[in-house]
């Protein structure tokens, strides 16, 4: 498998930039992080505020009520989901974040990360290319946090990539680390504010795994590499 070559390194994510950033730069995430949960929450909440407002006024048609019941569980539970991702990006970037490390997959990951992220691809005209390494040995990490790990680190080179594009996923093993690549022709020539944020939180979340994470890309094409230790 060839060794995606970073010609153009990206300095404002990944590993090298964490290295160089301090608690001032900590405090700054936090704020963009509380604006665009606060900006994100305001979709749901006002759907279920108008929804319940019917509600209340009787005019709802019985007929509806399993309609308007299944909006206002899906909207709830989208809520659910935000919260709990947000207080997780919080601790991520506080470095507190409590980890319950179990044996892993990279291919298991990737795979429910291509699942979750395919709605985000259709939306875009994008497809994924799959190629894992059946030879990457076994890591270790907490799951839950894991899985969101990758599926942001694709979401993010699927957003930034030309509409249409094939989005590739390889895994190889390299100097007795699992390296998991994502990368995709490019719309334009950076990083949207949004994907450099969720890429800065996704530093974080690496680093408390132990792992590295690099963002660039060859002239044309976006790319992410997550470097994993290997589980002893």
């Amino acid at each position: 498998m060839p060794t995606l070559v970073f010609d153009v390194p990206e300095d404002r994510a990944g590993s090298a930039w964490l290295a160089r950033e301090g608690r001032t730069l900590r405090n700054e995430l936090l704020v963009a992080l509380f604006s665009r949960f606060n900006h994100d929450l305001r979709t749901p909440l006002n759907t279920i505020m108008g929804w319940t407002h019917l509600l209340q006024q009787g005019m709802v048609d019985s007929s509806r009520s399993k309609h308007v019941a299944d909006i206002l569980a899906r909207n709830t539970h989208e809520q659910v989901v935000m919260l709990d991702e947000f207080v997780d990006d919080g601790r991520a970037v506080l470095g507190v974040m409590k980890l319950d490390p179990v044996g892993l997959r990279i291919d298991d990951l990737v795979a429910r990360a291509v699942e979750r992220a395919s709605p985000v691809a259709t939306l875009h005209g994008a497809s994924f290319d799959v190629r894992p390494d059946r030879g990457v040995g076994g890591i270790e990490g907490d799951e839950r946090r894991l899985q969101r790990l990758v599926y942001r680190l694709l979401v993010a080179v699927t957003r930034r990539a030309r509409r249409g594009s094939v989005i590739e996923l390889s895994s190889r093993m390299d100097d007795g680390s699992a390296v998991l690549v994502i990368e995709g022709p490019v719309a334009d020539g950076d990083w949207p504010d949004a994907a450099l944020l969720d890429l800065r939180i996704s530093s974080f979340v690496a680093a408390l795994h132990g792992a590295e994470l690099a963002i660039g890309g060859a002239p044309g094409r976006g790319a992410v590499v997550l470097r994993l230790p290997v589980r002893p």
